[in-house]
């Protein structure tokens, strides 16, 4: 004997529409979750970390320095250093000045031990001293940036 099953007309329409509604829903909420990796948000953030222009630029020269120690081994930095400068009037300003910057810029280093720049916060200590001893020395303008192009700690 077979069983007849009956199935009301109005539950079935309510079941397919919550099915449909809950297909749709789940769709716009993952599109909405990968939207914000690709959307104004990550436009915003590639707009911010978007290169900026440098300004004219001055090389320091090579420098090949003996370090602080403490120890009885002798540490050595060599690196060459490039200016950057707010505009080519300060670039003038210091080429008249390099000898007075390559002697501030001898004493900054040679007072460094070679643990103190083998991490980023002693680089960036000495990118800022540097960069301030520069800006002593330039009377209009300014030194924006430090360029450390090649650097060897040995």
């Amino acid at each position: 004997m077979s069983r007849k099953i009956e199935v009301d007309f109005k539950l079935l329409v309510v079941a397919i529409a919550f099915v449909i509604i809950a297909t749709v829903g789940s769709a716009f909420a993952t599109y909405l979750i990968f939207r914000s990796n690709s959307g104004p948000e990550a436009s915003s953030a590639q707009a911010s970390t978007k290169i900026e222009e440098m300004g004219p630029t001055f090389p320091v020269g090579e420098f090949i320095l003996n370090l602080s120690s403490s120890g009885s081994h002798a540490r050595f930095i060599r690196t060459e250093v490039i200016l950057e400068a707010s505009d080519k009037k300060v670039v003038a300003e210091l080429e008249k000045r390099k000898p007075q910057i390559r002697d501030q810029f001898i004493s900054l280093i040679r007072a460094r031990t070679a643990e103190q720049l083998s991490n980023e916060a002693g680089m960036e200590l000495l990118r800022f001293e540097m960069m301030k001893e520069a800006n002593k020395l330039v009377n209009k303008g300014e030194v924006t940036n430090i360029y450390f192009v090649d650097l060897i700690i040995q």
